[in-house]
């Protein structure tokens, strides 16, 4: 009986290995479900094992209840994010905002330092004839047009993804895929993460509402970007 059992064992430990290398083989790639690492909102704002920094001012909204108004020089430290090159990273914050005048570039979220190797930047920046959402992951820096005012003073969720198997970057706002494209580099995030801030050196705040933002190791699908987005 015992045998038997081994038999089955070792059976099944030749078929998972073999999926692997024919995904290997056919350019496959099989990925671990994205671990979600670091949540901010009303419920997890208090926890002082994630947050190392935290100024803001609390307000209620009335469809969302308590919700986190930042003035342009508030903004909120996570402790490090510890991402490798291999993992791939997935970020989604909802965010109102407020300002189209006094800040050109507004910091949504963002590791405290990005280059070529490390770390994202994420931040909205309003001009005369249209918005964008600007980002930099690895060597691309790039920004996605949206309609002149769209999230001004309206609540948008935006999100960002990088896999780490092919480069793919992939931007959303609401749900919705809005941008594609790849990077050359590998990139991890053992870095602080700010919200409501974007790189230390450039210093772009934002001013606004923010209620909710995460950060995955491992890279959300589309259908679970948009099934997370419409249950806000």
């Amino acid at each position: 009986m015992e045998k038997k059992w081994l038999i089955v064992a070792i059976l099944i430990i030749i078929g998972v290995v073999s999926i692997w290398q024919i995904g290997s083989m056919v350019g496959i790639s099989i990925t671990a479900p994205a671990e979600k690492i670091i949540d901010f909102n009303a419920e997890s704002y208090s926890d002082n094992e994630t947050f190392i920094f935290l100024q803001y001012d609390l307000t209620e909204d009335d469809n969302l209840g308590n919700v986190f108004y930042l003035n342009g020089s508030d903004f909120i430290r996570t402790k490090k994010a510890n991402i490798t090159e291999d993992d791939g990273f997935s970020v989604n914050i909802l965010a109102k905002v407020e300002d189209s005048t006094n800040k050109n570039n507004l910091g949504l979220i963002s590791s405290h330092s990005q280059n070529n190797e490390t770390g994202f930047r994420v931040l909205y920046k309003n001009f005369d004839d249209e918005d964008r959402i600007y980002f930099e992951i690895g060597d691309v820096k790039d920004y996605a047009e949206i309609e002149k005012g769209f999230c001004l003073k309206k609540w948008c969720y935006y999100s960002l993804t990088y896999d780490s198997n092919n480069g793919k970057i992939k931007v959303y706002l609401n749900g919705n895929k809005i941008k594609e494209l790849k990077t050359n580099s590998k990139v991890s995030v053992n870095k602080y993460v700010n919200i409501g801030k974007t790189i230390d050196i450039n210093n772009e705040y934002f001013i606004g509402e923010i209620a909710d933002a995460e950060v995955y190791k491992g890279v959300l699908s589309d259908k679970e970007i948009k099934l997370l987005s419409d249950k806000i």
